[in-house]
């Protein structure tokens, strides 16, 4: 097997990885934090109406990750997935194996023992221009792929419901949207009004679990928050090196999911 070298990108990112590991992982902990409620409140999933996407769903999904993507803990790649998807001889029938193996993760199937693993990854901390860190956490390659059919399910269902309050999500050609009516905005803009534009500190780990998944239950039942209960109902486990972090609260990162969650459960936050 041939060593690719690493692209502008990845190469900028390797040389800004840190090197203070004890350092890193108490960073990193400090942006995990722990459960802020009763895990027992934890929204019950509906498991009657789980999610079923087809094979031309799976091969769609496969073959949309980008080029170079990284693996998680186990190795495996997405590159992986395209180039069996792909192959002459067995490409279809490996397809229709791996479409049962998507809808068994989305049925919430996974035995709990495994799901911490299955559900968990790797992280990596890169250093900030501007001081701190920047964790960076890959998650295993069939999570995210079943992450994705489930994502693409779940945009397509609620992008009347975001738009216009939010634009990030699901809703195509969003940013360029926001961009253009706030510039038109501002060149008539009323002598008393504003613009604020806020970032919030560590945003998608300081959302509440429990809030978060009973928002994905009231605005998506069934499907996709049947798939979204396992890997949130317990912490999942983030290899860094041979320490091992929790994610415990908020939207994992590396979920694919994640922004879907997040905008569904912050999306409360706008409604009168």
């Amino acid at each position: 097997m041939g060593i690719s070298r690493p692209s502008g990108n990845q190469a900028l990112e390797l040389g800004r990885h840190t090197s203070h590991p004890v350092r890193e992982e108490s960073a990193l902990g400090a942006k995990h934090p722990t459960t802020s409620g009763d895990t027992g409140a934890l929204p019950a999933p509906e498991r009657d109406s789980a999610l079923s996407v087809s094979e031309s769903d799976v091969r769609q999904a496969v073959l949309s990750f980008p080029a170079g993507s990284s693996g998680g803990p186990d190795g495996l790649r997405p590159q992986h997935l395209k180039d069996l998807v792909l192959c002459r001889e067995s490409g279809s029938d490996f397809l229709a194996e791996l479409t049962l193996f998507v809808n068994s993760v989305l049925a919430d199937s996974c035995p709990q023992d495994i799901a911490p693993y299955f559900f968990g990854g790797r992280i990596l901390a890169l250093s900030k221009s501007s001081g701190g860190i920047r964790p960076i956490a890959v998650r295993l390659t069939l999570r995210r792929l079943a992450c994705k059919c489930a994502s693409s399910f779940g945009s397509k269902r609620l992008v009347l419901s975001f738009h216009p309050r939010q634009l990030g999500v699901g809703v195509a050609g969003g940013c360029e949207e926001a961009i253009h009516s706030a510039r038109r905005f501002m060149e008539n803009i009323p002598s008393d009004y504003v613009v604020v534009k806020i970032d919030f500190s560590n945003a998608f780990n300081s959302l509440h679990k429990c809030e978060m998944l009973a928002s994905i239950r009231d605005s998506l039942p069934g499907a996709v928050s049947c798939f979204c209960y396992l890997p949130y109902s317990q912490p999942s486990i983030l290899f860094f090196g041979s320490h091992i972090i929790d994610s415990q609260e908020g939207s994992q990162q590396g979920d694919l999911l994640r922004n879907l969650l997040f905008v569904t459960g912050f999306n409360l936050c706008w409604i009168p």
